[in-house]
């Protein structure tokens, strides 16, 4: 799953830099939070620990899925999207 995890923000680090695209000023805010909360809860069990995964994961495929949304609703459907939309979701 780490090397999973660790492919996909490369691929996105790419695609900020072919895109000329500049992270958030909060990345490292984030950073930070997502460390905290992955510590806290490995030191809770590996039960808190996988509840933890099982809810971030469910955060961010509805995120990706009202991402996918808007970009359908707003017409992007051009190759640059398909690029974006394979990363999101691997069976577009």
């Amino acid at each position: 799953m780490a090397e999973q995890e660790k492919a996909h923000l490369q691929t996105f680090n790419a695609l900020m830099v072919k895109h000329q695209v500049r992270p958030t000023i909060m990345t490292p805010i984030w950073d930070m939070a997502g460390y905290a909360l992955g510590m806290g809860t490995a030191l809770m069990g590996k039960e808190a620990a996988m509840a933890c995964t099982v809810a971030v994961e469910t955060v961010i495929a509805e995120h990706y899925n009202n991402q996918l949304r808007q970009m359908n609703d707003a017409g992007y459907n051009t190759e640059e999207d398909g690029e974006l939309r394979k990363v999101i979701n691997p069976s577009c």
